[in-house]
């Protein structure tokens, strides 16, 4: 007959409420969190074998990037410096000298270097990844 006719519910009846529910809260029996807590190193022990293939995977795919990079670079950047050489003559006015032939012997120098320590670390790389001995 109540839902006819509801009483008017203050803060006090929603207050009472709350702490009600809340003392009748209690922790879940411990055979439950043994279970619970098995079920997840289960499934934790499944997923990590897909994983470490995963990530063995991502760090050999790594390692390959780190070995083009060099070469990466050297495609990207020189064609780069190569025009911007090109641009800087363009603008410079000429006084009557001769002209330069040839250009700067730092970039070669720079890949006389890079050549040299990628020939002196070989062994290194090799035997990390193809991971003969």
């Amino acid at each position: 007959m109540e839902w006819f006719y509801p009483r008017r519910r203050g803060p006090g009846w929603k207050h009472g409420w709350t702490i009600q529910t809340l003392t009748s809260i209690s922790t879940p029996p411990l055979p439950l969190l043994a279970v619970f807590a098995i079920v997840i190193f289960l499934l934790s022990l499944s997923q990590y074998t897909t994983y470490k293939a995963q990530m063995q995977h991502t760090m050999m795919n790594f390692q390959l990037f780190l070995f083009l990079l060099p070469v990466l670079l050297i495609f990207i950047v020189l064609p780069g410096l190569m025009s911007l050489r090109f641009s800087l003559r363009a603008l410079r006015p000429e006084h009557g000298h001769a002209k330069q032939s040839g250009g700067s012997p730092w970039g070669v120098a720079v890949l006389v270097v890079v050549l040299l320590l990628l020939v002196s670390y070989q062994s290194s790389f090799h035997s990390k990844w193809f991971g003969s001995a």
